[in-house]
């Protein structure tokens, strides 16, 4: 990855790819993940995306990106620990498969699509903002329809509280009554005038490419003081655990447990966290997968996998009601195993196979490789794909040992469903 500084706060970088026939550029507003304004951010691309002054409407959007060979754009936002990223990007047919250059035009697109909002009366659209309000609040509530991510929100939210990552990326109801267009335009300029701002361009790539990019984008922004949140990972200290049982009516239980690892992302032993959250739950040879599931059927599912940015490691089961003792005691005693180094020689190199190949995936797509990179820009690393498997395919048994020692249970969280023979607990 290439960097180029267009101004204070915002900065072009550059994945040149060229085996990919299309392109991708991107945009994204770094800001803190805040209980104030986090429902502010997931509202705000949806209200952008329904039109803007040159393309008020979709159906208006629509016919200029077929005009530039089908160009698709998405918006969103996405959590980088105790930060966001609200994220514009463009795909398109790469220049040369179509005989004519066209990244302008779509850096173009994307400038007036992101800085020239359809306003009314200096304010966005009521009706574009009370209709994408309705589409909000239904994700919101719809949640509970997932029952293992909404048991991985209810975790965290235990450990963390309505704060930085135990809040919901996509915001909560209460708020929505609150925000008004003009509420919302003030948002989207603060953000628009002082967030930490990326710009990708991605995929086939050149130096002159990268210059009229940089050219038309850089016109729009001023220097500002901002900067990356900076997350508080969190400590393995040695506390009470917490234990939290909700009731549902269903018949698949959820068990997810959340620990404290204490682990720097950019640090010396995030990767031997990596491969024994691998070994431990993340593969299907895993020690969570052939015992807890296979050997002894305590469960549907039995993962584990790790949030890089908070040092979080989640344990996540569906189980039946009346298998929870001896589902949670089987789980502990798989993790004492990874604790003392039961580890054998074949887990260790087929988690280092399977991790290799996953982080290889990431190159099959632009927006894994995207995502890959900013969250390496947002932890201050300059590190590629490659070298990060040569630091997993570096780790010793005792440095997996090592790490999983310091791991600490923080919270116990049981999505209480019907016993399996259709009875309450």
């Amino acid at each position: 990855m290439e960097t180029i500084r267009i101004c204070d706060g915002v900065d072009l970088r550059i994945v040149n790819e060229p085996k990919f026939k299309t392109n991708l550029m991107s945009v994204y507003f770094n800001i803190p993940l805040k209980r104030s304004t986090v429902t502010y951010a997931a509202l705000l691309p949806a209200v952008l995306k329904r039109g803007c002054v040159k393309y008020p409407t979709l159906k208006d959007i629509s016919r200029r990106l077929d005009d530039l060979y089908s160009t698709t754009v998405n918006t969103g936002v996405r959590t980088k620990g105790d930060g966001e990223v609200i994220y514009f990007t463009a795909e398109y047919v790469s220049d040369r498969f179509i005989g004519e250059s066209i990244s302008a035009e779509v850096a173009e697109f994307l400038k007036e699509f992101i800085f020239s909002p359809l306003t009314v009366n200096g304010s966005f659209s009521e009706e574009y903002v009370n209709s994408e309000k309705v589409n909000l609040k239904n994700a919101i509530t719809g949640l509970i329809n997932d029952k293992k991510e909404y048991a991985e929100f209810k975790c965290r939210e235990a450990m963390f509280g309505q704060d930085g990552f135990g809040m919901f990326e996509a915001g909560y109801t209460e708020d929505l009554d609150e925000i008004t267009p003009s509420k919302l335009y003030s948002f989207y300029k603060d953000v628009l005038n002082s967030a930490k701002v990326d710009i990708f361009l991605s995929g086939s790539t050149n130096d002159k490419l990268a210059e009229t990019v940089k050219k038309i984008l850089a016109s729009v922004f001023q220097p500002r003081e901002g900067v990356y949140e900076k997350t508080q990972i969190a400590e393995n200290i040695e506390k009470p655990v917490k234990n939290v049982v909700e009731e549902a009516d269903v018949v698949q239980s959820k068990l997810c447990m959340g620990l404290r690892c204490g682990v720097e992302p950019s640090g010396n032993e995030y990767p031997a966290l990596v491969l024994g959250s691998c070994i431990f739950g993340g593969s299907p040879f895993s020690k969570l997968f052939m015992n807890v599931r296979e050997k002894l059927s305590l469960a549907y599912y039995a993962v584990a996998r790790v949030a890089m940015f908070k040092s979080v490691m989640l344990i996540s089961s569906g189980i039946q009601t009346e298998n929870y003792q001896v589902a949670y005691d089987e789980i502990m005693a798989q993790f004492k195993k990874m604790q003392d180094g039961v580890i054998d020689e074949f887990e260790i190199e087929s988690a280092k196979k399977y991790l290799s190949n996953s982080y290889n995936s990431l190159k099959d797509s632009l927006r894994s490789m995207e995502d890959y990179y900013l969250s390496q820009a947002i932890l201050g690393n300059c590190g590629t794909i490659d070298k990060f498997i040569e630091k997993i395919n570096a780790v010793t048994s005792e440095q997996i040992c090592s790490v999983m020692k310091n791991i600490k249970l923080d919270t116990v969280y049981f999505l209480k469903g019907k016993r399996a023979d259709g009875e309450a607990e």
